[in-house]
């Protein structure tokens, strides 16, 4: 969690990857659940990237919506970031005495049992859900919030929506209209349509 006087990091070095990668990639809470090690691509000189790849065989039961493979570039920030991540996740595999590698899941239980296990998704919402009672965060926010954030910048910046439907993956550049219209209507949520909100996972 963010220390709030300094304005720097003071939780671990897995929760700060995952709200990052949910806040850079716009990617579904399933999606970021289901990746291993060897679909975060660092640069080496060029752009670092991230393969959200579909499998039907994730320990902790992520998936990718509707099965479409894409990759979404990210910046140098988020690869350092996974660099440090990676380097702590390998010394404490090398504490419990255990094997991991680029198949390996990338967000994992370094703490409590089973350790080095997948990360799952109702872990996850229960610690959104403790940050909630802290205040931490704005309103009612959940994971899939980084996503509508994320999609409603990039609009508002003035990228082309068919881009910004590629990189939420969707299947069609209307439903990205649908959901978020030039990105002024609604600045960090879908867009509404009379009492109803957009459903969530899109």
């Amino acid at each position: 969690m963010p220390e709030t006087s300094l304005g720097e990091w003071t939780g671990n070095l897995r929760d700060r990857l995952l709200f990052a990668l949910l806040a850079e990639t716009g990617m579904r809470l399933g999606e970021a659940l289901g990746l291993r090690i060897g679909d975060f691509v660092m640069g080496r000189g060029s752009t670092p990237y991230i393969e959200i790849v579909p499998r039907e065989d994730n320990e902790n039961g992520a998936r990718v919506k509707m099965m479409r493979p894409r990759r979404v570039y990210v910046g140098t920030d988020l690869e350092k970031l996974f660099a440090d991540y990676l380097t702590h996740l390998a010394c404490r595999a090398a504490e419990l005495g255990e094997e991991i590698g680029t198949h390996s899941p990338l967000l994992v239980n370094l703490t409590r049992p089973p350790l080095l296990a997948a990360l799952r998704e109702g872990t996850v919402r229960d610690k959104t859900a403790a940050l909630r009672k802290k205040k931490i965060g704005p309103d009612s926010w959940t994971p899939h919030w980084f996503r509508h954030s994320h999609a409603t910048a990039l609009l508002l910046a003035g990228t082309p929506e068919w881009v910004v439907s590629r990189r939420l993956g969707h299947a069609h550049v209307q439903t990205t209209i649908d959901l978020y219209g030039s990105g002024r209507t609604r600045p960090c949520g879908p867009r509404r349509t009379g009492s109803h909100t957009s459903p969530p996972g899109r």
